[in-house]
């Protein structure tokens, strides 16, 4: 198992340099310094804050006799006249900046945002609420969905399993805005079951994040029934199960123990590509409740232009869905033992 776990952690490896080299190609080769300078500078951009936008981002450095003018003109020995030109700087090597990007990249030194704010401690800040309302959500929404789905193959061509999937598709169609709207108006405004907007750090952030994983729940939760009541009738009809009936196990034995079990490897494929965008958070809810989380800081960058916040979600964006899959490929070795040894 070892030895299989860390097989697939190397074939990571490459995945991540992909990634890397791809977010590189995006901000730094086709958008060339001038164009991230203007975008960055706006109104402030001009010939000598281009260039020293250049220099101090590490797209330039100076020449011998650049940085002999520069050190005159701190001094203030310089000859009247002097100026610096374009002629006294040159550009980095691709392949040096690739090298400085990889580097900042891995180590999580993301720059500093719009505002001269640490980007890291910015995300991060917005990672918590976001994390700490989604993580919740997600789990009760896959255990109502899993159990729902193992009662529609129990009692399959029955009232009860089409009144499932008849709930199912009532929830799958609803509009996300207007349960939301719903949800507020009557749970929260007139009933004040729970409060209408608002966060707190700790445990006692929850009362205000009760009514938004209410709201997730039931929004995704359609969706969920549907895929896991496909898995479960597929499996529930194939020989395995009737063998274990013939043995005289009950019921809920071949359910738990051997239809859930043998479900698992599409389960934790749909567990996997769904983990890494958790951290994004939802945007719907964190803008109606008022939640600080990383969905209105991937607004707000995006409509800002602000290049050093969009590439760090990016690239968290895409580890996390590297690490999510590689944990997949971990647990797909522990629940069938065949993955291991094919």
């Amino acid at each position: 198992m070892l030895f299989y776990a860390v097989r697939r952690i190397c074939y990571a490896i490459p995945i991540l340099f992909g990634v890397i080299l791809l977010t590189f190609t995006l901000f730094y080769v086709i958008n060339t310094p001038d164009t991230l300078a203007v975008k960055e500078l706006q109104k402030a951009a001009n010939p000598e804050t281009i260039r020293q936008w250049k220099i101090q981002k590490g797209f330039c450095v100076y020449t011998d006799e650049g940085l002999r003018k520069e050190m005159e003109v701190e001094a203030g020995r310089a000859a009247p006249g002097t100026v610096i030109t374009e002629e006294d700087i040159r550009s980095v090597s691709k392949p040096i900046l690739f090298l400085h990007y990889s580097v900042d990249l891995l180590t999580l030194d993301f720059g500093r945002d719009r505002d001269d704010r640490p980007v890291s401690q910015v995300l991060f800040s917005g990672m918590g609420p976001s994390l700490k309302m989604m993580v919740p959500a997600f789990c009760l929404s896959e255990m109502i969905s899993i159990v729902l789905a193992l009662f529609c193959a129990l009692y399959r061509g029955t009232v009860i399993d089409r009144a499932f999937v008849v709930l199912a598709v009532f929830l799958m169609s609803f509009n996300s805005v207007a349960l939301i709207l719903f949800f507020q108006k009557f749970l929260a405004a007139d009933w004040r079951y729970f409060p209408i907007s608002g966060y707190a750090t700790g445990f006692s952030g929850y009362v205000y994040l009760a009514l938004p994983i209410l709201i997730y729940t039931a929004l995704s939760m359609g969706a969920g029934i549907r895929f896991n009541r496909i898995l479960m009738l597929d499996e529930i009809n194939q020989d395995y199960v009737r063998t274990a009936r013939a043995k005289g196990l009950g019921e809920n034995t071949v359910l738990f123990r051997h239809v859930l079990r043998n479900a698992l490897i599409p389960l934790i494929t749909r567990w996997a590509v769904s983990i890494p965008f958790l951290y994004l958070g939802s945007l719907l809810l964190e803008t109606f409740f008022g939640i600080p989380g990383l969905g209105g800081i991937t607004v707000e960058a995006i409509q800002n232009a602000d290049l050093n916040t969009m590439r760090a979600v990016v690239f968290l964006g895409a580890l996390l869905f590297i690490l999510a899959n590689v944990a997949a490929d971990i647990l797909y070795g522990i629940v069938d033992p065949r993955v291991r040894v094919g």
